[in-house]
């Protein structure tokens, strides 16, 4: 076992957070569970599964789709763009893109995309006849000029997937690339993502690919609703709003580059300017702005703040300034900046069904991380040990 992850199989809490996990994999509410945590080091990877047959082989690390926890990497590719010089938060869409110069539209913004504050609809209202009948990204593009707003830009903050769409197109109008291949070359090989893609750039890998994925367990009353997640058609298309594949291993370190902007001695593709930019809660520099979002329901750059009082917030004990996002197929991750501290959990439960079981975990695991702080404190030469060398673990980081 490798150093770092010692330290994590001493704590008391640790072991509550694992037995927690595995009676939520005894009693069927997960069929497949996986997280990873980070705070002074990396925790072990844990991975349950009850095994039972899904008409399909798993691989032993499987790769999840992690629904909407893609938008955060697309952000974070739009930054980078930023950065970059290639455009700025504040310059509107229609300067990029022909047919967005006209009514209400005119006046969205980069940063209204990336917040959520554009006015766009979250899905087309025939979003799932789109999908049945195969839409390509384009189509959904094509779509979505068609549509009108559902309100004045930078007036509210209401989830907008249709906004990540738009960003493709403007990412891919202006780099030249496909989003999938500049996320790929800014993001994905950099930070050793070596298990994390956004529909599949190569035919050849695709069929070995499809066998690693863990298929999520839909419920009946979903299947109507939520379209197939486990079609070859959804798996491969790459949707900039929830379909890219991963792991939690990869993902910890997609939220460990935003933490060693500051201070961690590891891998990150991103300022420290930029990462406070997009933690912080844009919705106060909107001047229309209602009060109740700005104050209640805040949005960063494609992160989204810990709403302590909603459904879905990350976490009982996480502050309300912590970052992160939830995935529909039932997945979280969180990043607290201040504490460096960051979670991910996978899963196959729709979050619908899974959400109060993932909330308990997140608490339980970050009850752990009060005690690795604790432990690597008192403990001066453990501590020590891993002030000065951060172990590469198995996984890359």
């Amino acid at each position: 076992m490798l150093l770092e992850e010692s330290l994590w199989e001493k704590l008391p809490q640790w072991k509550i957070a694992v037995n927690l996990a595995e009676s939520f994999v005894a009693r069927g509410s997960f069929s497949d569970l996986s997280f990873q945590a980070f705070s002074t080091t990396n925790s072990p990877v844990i991975h349950l599964g009850t095994g039972k047959e899904r008409g399909s082989e798993v691989a032993e690390s499987p790769l999840y789709l992690v629904a909407s926890l893609t938008k955060p990497v697309v952000a974070m590719a739009v930054l980078i763009a930023i950065q970059e010089g290639l455009f700025s938060l504040n310059e509107r869409i229609h300067h990029f893109l022909p047919g967005w110069n006209k009514g209400e539209k005119r006046s969205i913004t980069i940063r209204n995309l990336l917040s959520h504050t554009s006015g766009l609809p979250d899905q087309l209202s025939d979003n799932l006849e789109m999908r049945n009948a195969h839409a390509s990204l384009n189509q959904f593009y094509q779509g979505i000029l068609e549509v009108s707003l559902d309100y004045p830009p930078g007036t509210q903050a209401v989830y907008q997937s249709m906004g990540f769409v738009v960003l493709q197109k403007l990412m891919e109008k202006v780099t030249g690339v496909p989003l999938r291949e500049y996320i790929h070359q800014k993001i994905f090989a950099p930070l050793e993502m070596t298990n994390s893609y956004l529909g599949f750039a190569n035919d050849d890998q695709v069929e070995e690919l499809l066998k690693q994925i863990a298929p999520i367990d839909i419920p009946e009353y979903l299947q109507g609703n939520a379209g197939d997640w486990n079609s070859e058609y959804w798996l491969k298309l790459g949707a900039p709003w929830g379909g890219m594949l991963s792991t939690p291993a990869d993902m910890l370190k997609f939220c460990l580059s935003s933490l060693a902007c500051h201070s961690l001695e590891q891998t990150t593709v991103i300022s420290a300017a930029m990462i406070d930019e997009a933690s912080q809660n844009q919705l106060l520099f909107f001047e229309s702005m209602n009060s109740r979002d700005q104050t209640y329901r805040p949005w960063g750059l494609g992160w989204r703040h810990n709403w302590k009082s909603h459904r879905e917030t990350f976490g009982d004990l996480l502050s309300g300034e912590t970052i992160g996002h939830w995935g529909a197929t039932g997945c979280v991750m969180w990043v607290d900046l201040s504490l460096e501290r960051a979670c991910v959990i996978c899963s196959t439960s729709p979050t619908a069904e899974s959400r109060v079981c993932l909330i308990r975990l997140s608490n339980a695991i970050h009850a752990a991380m009060e005690e690795v702080d604790d432990f690597s404190e008192n403990d001066t030469e453990f501590g020590n040990k891993i002030r000065q060398h951060i172990v590469r673990n198995d996984d890359g980081l």
